[in-house]
């Protein structure tokens, strides 16, 4: 596994976080699960470092993966916006951003971490399932033709 910097993203990081996210979900697009972040741009990612927190991973100096950690509700936190390059994908950075963001919510007194994720994804559920999320209810959207689920961890 490449050496991972995860630092929390600041303007500058927009455009190269931009390109992450495109990278990251045209896979699930290819798979029938669009996502807004898989056409996303520079201002609306630079809108999200400003609204949420967001930490970058970085390899060789090269930011290949992001995470969005929006702190919801008292002792709630919700994960989104979470993706690798294609060409990091598999590389453990993944798992490296996850366990950031939640150490983070963790640091800040949320008791919970949850987000959506497609419900007939072919790995994405049994990914967060294996990271100790369990599904606590559906979350059907309509303007899509997929539900996604939603799961949730308790954080000690």
């Amino acid at each position: 596994m490449p050496d991972v910097d995860i630092q929390r993203a600041t303007g500058a990081d927009a455009k190269a976080l931009t390109a992450v996210y495109r990278s990251a979900y045209r896979e699930n697009r290819e798979l029938g699960f669009p996502a807004t972040a898989g056409s996303v741009t520079p201002p609306t990612v630079a809108d999200w470092i400003r609204e949420c927190r967001i930490y970058a991973a970085r390899t060789g100096g090269e930011i290949v993966g992001g995470v969005r950690l929006e702190l919801t509700e008292n002792d709630r936190a919700k994960l989104s916006r979470f993706g690798v390059h294609e060409d990091c994908k598999g590389e453990g950075i993944g798992s490296e951003l996850l366990d950031h963001a939640e150490k983070q919510a963790h640091e800040r007194g949320y008791v919970v971490i949850w987000l959506t994720t497609p419900k007939n994804h072919p790995y994405l559920p049994g990914f967060y399932r294996r990271r100790g999320y369990e599904k606590t209810g559906d979350y059907p959207l309509e303007n899509r033709e997929y539900d996604e689920i939603i799961m949730e961890k308790q954080l000690r």
